[in-house]
């Protein structure tokens, strides 16, 4: 009666399980029980294994389809069990506890998501407020850029207007030259025309000397 009244609940609880014959797979102990294990298939053989607690995942190696045990290994332990104790799907409790580690990494993972959100927005704070820096260090950089071409456009103008100014001190001084030169020659000019004059004088003086001299010396004769 015990027997039949565990098999309902396993049956309600966790739907029917048709047993069937396959390879190496995972069962787990249903119901909050203890089953042993046994060295052969069946009640008397001697039990190798006191009791798996419900929920207990065990290795199936041998299930046949319709028989009443089934042989199972966990750990270093391998026996047999009855199949009415055994599920192909995790019990409901075994399926929290798994769902409740699932939540448990999503939560893990989310607060690892929610920290690298906040670092790639501290980041991109960081990084705004560098570009920002950075924007104001170009406008000032641009702003001296217009003074420094302005600063270097006044040479350019004083240059230019020292090389005319320098042609036109050029031009001058040729001017200076050739004023120089006619003044030269005109010094020249009058200095030889002041030699004719006292050239001119003198020989005008000894003519003048030589007619008076040849006057008084007729006066002379004639008186005589």
């Amino acid at each position: 009666m015990r027997h039949l009244a565990l098999c309902l609940l396993v049956l309600l609880t966790l739907g029917v399980t048709v047993p069937q014959a396959a390879h190496a797979s995972t069962g787990w102990i249903g119901d909050t029980i203890f089953v042993p294990v046994r060295a052969g298939a069946g009640n008397g053989f001697r039990i190798v294994h006191r009791g798996l607690r419900t929920g207990t995942r065990v290795e199936i190696l041998e299930w046949e389809q319709g028989a009443d045990w089934a042989r199972v290994r966990t750990g270093d332990t391998e026996g047999w069990v009855e199949t009415q104790y055994l599920s192909r799907s995790p019990i409901a409790q075994v399926r929290l506890e798994q769902a409740q580690q699932s939540a448990q990494r999503l939560e893990q993972q989310l607060a690892t998501a929610r920290e690298e959100l906040a670092s790639v927005t501290r980041e991109r704070d960081q990084l705004a407020g560098r570009a920002r820096e950075l924007d104001q260090t170009l406008n000032a950089r641009g702003e001296e850029l217009e003074q420094l071409q302005q600063v270097a456009a006044d040479p350019i103008r004083l240059d230019r207007a020292n090389r005319q100014l320098n042609e036109e001190i050029s031009l001058l001084r040729t001017e200076l030259d050739q004023v120089r030169a006619e003044n030269s020659q005109l010094r020249n000019d009058q200095t030889f025309k002041g030699w004719m004059f006292a050239l001119l004088t003198i020989f005008g003086g000894m003519l003048l000397g030589w007619y008076f001299k040849s006057r008084s010396g007729r006066q002379r004769n004639s008186w005589v």
